[in-house]
């Protein structure tokens, strides 16, 4: 179990630290020089019952808070720590408000250097503490007086914190299903070692040998080693304190810093999240809208500009929706926890839980995201992986990438699938993830994006699928376009001819233009309809380049006016059929002809016949068996 002290400056979290464990955590020259924490330090202690307590001191000063923040994001158990003789102070509180602004619900309370007071003073400052505690996680937290001079208590308090350890339990479907996220909090190197990155397991598993990457940056490492509570181990789970030695042919010192992640599911970091934040009841005013803030996320600390969504200021003890829009990428999963302090860093305002941590750009504060907002928010508060990507789905009715998914909620690919094959949804070929409940709406839709652009193109055919994507489903992916037009296809609520698609009830219309140019060519061609002249000479006879002709035959074949059935002539669909039972008459019982015998009956010349029959052949009317064709 990892512990984590909290309070004001001087009032012994590190002394109290070194009674329960025999370790000073003060490490810098700077702080045992001083007598003044400055950053986090750490020490272990076996229990009675075979498990193992790790602490974790933070400093008290409010210069340090920063420190502090990157100490307590990912704790079991906190331990706040109040000074009998000064009582409660102002880091006191604004310590206790950051531990319940991340959620943190177990905790104890001691009251150190009892040595100091008299019992009138205990009771004092433990009515005093009690009423500050009021309605926090350490509403009915147990109390304990105790001095690391004197010993007073510290038996009991170990009790207390061992006993705490043993009802800790980790929900082993929660480990499997998630991937492996350490917040470093500190970075050195080690002769003989190597690189070695220390911090708090916020999730899954990770083993000796396995595949890790440093983000932001997603730089590919491996796992040398693995330290636990400070023992060497072969793996590290979520609640684990734990130190990686990393190494990596592209891994410079310089690229770590605290604020890492070391994960294994590189994610794309993020410089827009949406945000439930809460005001601190303590704040004497509201937060007004584009607020510069310091925003705190596990051990990362990025200054940004807090947007509100929903109205225009946010005030004292007041939940909304935000975004906050950081100064420099960091990466983050849906249900982080994040703590905001003022621009000049001197107090906490407020903290929330993350609920996008991709947000856009544009379009923030629409009705219909802040709805998407507010479900997945709720969905988020129970706990709840199936319901979430559930809500995204819902929200989401073009689909949402896999690798989004598995990112955003920071699953196992195996873990996404298995929650997903629960849900009527449909995956795409290119990855996206589709609620199949959207189908018939995008179905409904190009019929209707379909239907008013041929109402606007009369003259046009149709469209082609890139050119649906590029005319009006650009918001569309092409895995997602692609399905709808073939199962469109397939229910007969599109048509398509050739590569063109087209509503089933549309019908080109000519224009006067063309209609009359038309009427002159059908008379043309029903001079002698079986043999029509070629183009060019149609073309001349029309009075018209062929070029231009040609393009308005192929219109007038799309209306079914006419047929093209041989490269250089047009006939009309009745001069086609009369030559298609002069075949049948042809043919002898068994069905075999000749191309003479066809030549001689239609009376078109061989040329024209052979291109004729070759067509037929085509059709699946005739097959040709050496000189001869024959019926199918």
């Amino acid at each position: 179990m990892i512990i984590a002290t909290a309070g004001h400056v001087d009032h012994g979290k590190t002394a109290l630290v070194a009674a329960l464990t025999g370790i000073d955590t003060d490490r810098l020259a700077e702080e045992k020089q001083r007598g003044l924490t400055i950053d986090l330090g750490f020490a272990y202690t076996d229990t009675k019952s075979g498990g193992r307590l790790g602490f974790i001191d933070v400093p008290g000063h409010i210069r340090f808070i920063s420190n502090m923040l990157a100490g307590v994001a990912a704790i079991d158990q906190a331990l706040l720590v109040v000074a009998l003789d000064d009582g409660v102070m102002p880091q006191t509180v604004e310590h206790l408000e950051i531990l319940n602004l991340l959620g943190i619900n177990q905790g104890i309370i001691a009251l150190t250097k009892t040595d100091r007071c008299d019992l009138a003073r205990v009771a004092s400052v433990t009515s005093q503490v009690k009423q500050l505690v009021a309605g926090s996680f350490l509403d009915q937290a147990d109390i304990y007086p105790v001095s690391a001079v004197t010993g007073e208590g510290i038996a009991q308090l170990r009790i207390a914190l061992e006993a705490a350890s043993d009802e800790t339990g980790t929900d082993k479907s929660q480990v499997d299903a998630a991937c492996f996220r350490l917040a470093i909090d500190r970075s050195f190197n080690i002769k003989g070692t190597g690189l070695v990155v220390t911090g708090s397991v916020f999730s899954g598993r990770v083993s000796k040998g396995d595949a890790v990457y440093l983000m932001p940056g997603d730089i590919s490492l491996r796992v040398r080693g693995l330290h636990t509570q400070n023992q060497p181990a072969t793996s590290a789970q979520v609640g684990d304190r734990c130190a990686v030695n990393i190494t990596g042919n592209q891994l410079k010192p310089a690229d770590i810093h605290r604020g890492n992640w070391l994960s294994t599911n590189p994610g794309e970091p993020t410089k827009r999240v949406d945000v439930m934040l809460s005001l601190a009841k303590s704040e004497q005013k509201p937060v007004s809208h584009w607020t510069p803030v310091h925003l705190h996320a596990a051990a990362n600390h990025v200054t940004a500009r807090l947007a509100i969504l929903e109205s225009g200021k946010l005030g004292p003890g007041e939940m909304g929706l935000v975004q906050l829009v950081l100064d420099a990428s960091i990466n983050l999963c849906t249900g982080d926890r994040v703590i905001v302090r003022n621009q000049s860093a001197e107090r906490t305002l407020g903290g929330g839980i993350v609920i996008d941590p991709w947000s856009p750009k544009r379009g923030r504060a629409r009705p219909e995201r802040i709805a998407y907002l507010h479900d997945l928010a709720l969905a988020i508060s129970q706990t709840s992986a199936t319901k979430c990507l559930h809500t995204m789905l819902k929200h989401f009715d073009t689909g949402i990438s896999m690798q989004r998914l598995a990112g955003m909620f920071n699953l196992r690919k195996d873990a996404l699938s298995r929650i997903l094959g629960t849900l009527p949804v449909l995956q795409l070929e290119d990855g996206g993830i589709l609620l199949r409940a959207h189908l018939l709406n995008h179905y409904h839709w190009l019929e209707t994006k379909l239907s008013a652009w041929h109402e606007s193109h009369p003259d046009k055919p149709g469209l082609a699928v890139n050119q649906i994507h590029q005319t009006f489903a650009r918001h569309w992916s092409s895995g997602l376009l692609r399905y709808v037009v073939t199962q469109m296809l397939k229910q007969h609520r599109l048509t398509q001819e050739g590569n063109l698609l087209r509503h089933p009830e549309h019908r080109l219309h000519l224009s006067n233009t063309e209609t009359a140019l038309w009427q002159k060519i059908e008379s043309l061609l029903q001079v002698s309809p079986t043999k029509p002249p070629v183009l060019h000479d149609l073309a001349a006879q029309c009075s018209i380049q062929p070029r231009l002709l040609e393009k308005t035959l192929q219109r007038v074949a799309q209306l079914g006016l006419v047929v093209h059935p041989v490269k250089n002539r047009y006939f009309l669909p009745a001069a086609l059929e009369e030559l298609q039972s002069l075949v049948d008459k042809t043919a002898k019982p068994d069905g075999s002809f000749t191309v003479q015998q066809f030549r001689d009956a239609s009376g078109i010349g061989r040329n024209l016949s052979i291109e004729i029959l070759e067509h037929f052949d085509r059709q699946g009317i005739t097959r040709r068996i050496g000189d001869r064709r024959e019926l199918l």
